[in-house]
């Protein structure tokens, strides 16, 4: 707004100056050439001498000369002789002050009359000099010398004086104008796109085409309008995600509950041939059972962790080496009592990191269960966990059983992981190469400032916390 008061202001200026020019040009061209001072000043003239014939006007008569001046405005009439002035009236203004009804004594300077006190000198047309302003004039009485001058560009002026001020003042009102038009336009069409938005059309964009307030409005309407689709994109995929995990879930727990009713249906039925055969029906209703069980603890972890996204947990300081040292080990000696190879490289310094105990230890249950699930017991588990100088990096791998390849997986455990170092700030991948599956994690180590607090007096405390992560 401040920006088009500006530029009107600036086109008023140059339109005064434009009707300034113009008023100057018709004013030389049209009154003060030569050739319109002699017209005007000669219609003067010839009015004079046709009203004095008519009405028998007497030098001295000041009535019917201040008349005929009252219909000729802009005309300064002034009669006189070798002695006095007879008659000044009318319009006159002096060259040099600009100012009206000047006495006699400057009236003599401006119109270069020369009184003569000689009474024997009369009105001589031999050695009068006439020009355009000066001329001898006959009265009823006498012969006068006569001066007239004609300002018809004052008349012109004084018009162009307030065509002038309506015309700059036009200006700056048409140019708020088209400004205020303009903005209301732009108003309205940003109402148009963002009701288009409200009717749940969000793909189409919202245009900012100026860098002002309105552009500035219109860029946050449609940053908010791209918060809206990529919620409802996240919606839809979390959606999709969900619809798509309980379709493999259901799947995954119709085939063993079927057999686990086809089991229970023989046994109720009694049509097992011996106390063997229905021992062997029970001990596989057992194992169907237990393995509904552990589809219904893969579906409760992935939800507590995907459904749960509010209560987020802060994280505390742990010395790395200490914690992830006896979680390895722990899970380790697990695995290797069910008869697996383990070769564990481990190389982490004193470094502290943030994590969340509980969390973290679910992290690395999902791991080794699907190591005693899939991995094949001929190759040893390859752990190796060392320090980058950034962060904390640890590698798992494991040969994958052949008879595992049949078996179908939801993935919910691996995405349980991922989720889970992600809250930690951390990262998870997860790949399979040549018949070995590996695991990569990692957790970025605290900064430089809170080590050296840590080291210096917080060594024990990190030391019990880890110890109650191998507790849980």
């Amino acid at each position: 707004m401040t920006l088009a008061v500006l530029i009107g202001i600036a086109l008023a200026l140059g339109m005064y100056l434009f009707c300034s020019w113009f008023t100057n040009y018709v004013t030389q061209v049209r009154y003060l050439s030569d050739e319109a001072v002699s017209k005007n000043i000669g219609g003067a003239y010839d009015s004079l001498e046709i009203y004095i014939r008519e009405d028998g006007v007497k030098g001295t008569d000041s009535k019917k000369l201040t008349a005929w001046i009252n219909d000729h405005e802009y005309t300064q009439l002034v009669v006189y002789d070798n002695y006095e002035i007879i008659f000044n009236g009318g319009w006159w203004i002096d060259p040099g002050s600009n100012t009206f009804g000047e006495e006699l004594k400057d009236e003599e300077s401006a119109l270069h009359i020369n009184l003569n006190a000689d009474e024997s000198h009369r009105i001589d047309e031999e050695t009068f000099t006439t020009d355009i302003h000066n001329r001898i004039v006959e009265f009823m009485d006498k012969k006068y010398y006569v001066f007239i001058d004609v300002y018809r560009e004052q008349h012109w002026q004084d018009i162009m004086v307030i065509v002038t001020l309506v015309l700059c003042f036009l200006t700056l009102l048409i140019t708020i104008l088209l400004y205020n038009g303009s903005t209301l336009k732009r108003i309205g069409r940003l109402a148009s796109e963002v009701g288009q938005v409200r009717d749940g059309k969000l793909n189409n964009e919202i245009h900012s085409m100026h860098n002002d307030e309105i552009g500035l409005l219109a860029t946050s309407v449609d940053d908010m309008r791209n918060s809206i689709i990529e919620k409802h994109q996240n919606e839809k995929a979390a959606w999709d995600a969900n619809t798509q995990l309980i379709t493999a879930m259901s799947h995954d727990i119709r085939t063993p509950l079927t057999s686990l009713i086809g089991y229970l249906d023989i046994i109720e039925g009694k049509k097992y041939e011996n106390r063997e055969q229905m021992e062997k029906y029970i001990h596989s209703c057992r194992e169907k059972a237990f393995q509904l069980k552990d589809l219904s603890d893969q579906l409760f972890r992935y939800f507590l962790v995907f459904g749960n996204q509010a209560s987020e947990k802060e994280l505390e300081s742990f010395d790395a080496s200490i914690l992830f040292q006896q979680l390895l080990a722990e899970h380790s000696a697990e695995i290797i009592s069910y008869g697996y190879r383990v070769d564990l490289h481990f190389n982490i310094p004193t470094v502290y990191v943030q994590a969340d105990v509980s969390n973290l230890k679910r992290l690395f249950d999902n791991i080794f269960s699907n190591i005693m699930k899939y991995a094949t017991k001929r190759e040893a588990v390859g752990i190796r966990a060392e320090y980058d100088g950034e962060g904390i990096e640890i590698e798992i791998r494991n040969g994958i059983w052949e008879q595992s390849k049949k078996v179908e997986s939801t993935q919910i455990g691996m995405k349980t992981c991922q989720r889970i170092c992600e809250d930690m700030k951390g990262e998870f991948s997860y790949e399979e190469i040549n018949g070995d599956f590996i695991v990569e994690i990692w957790f970025p180590a605290a900064p430089e400032e809170e080590q050296t607090e840590e080291v210096a007096g917080n060594g024990e405390e990190a030391e019990d916390k880890a110890d109650k992560a191998g507790e849980q």
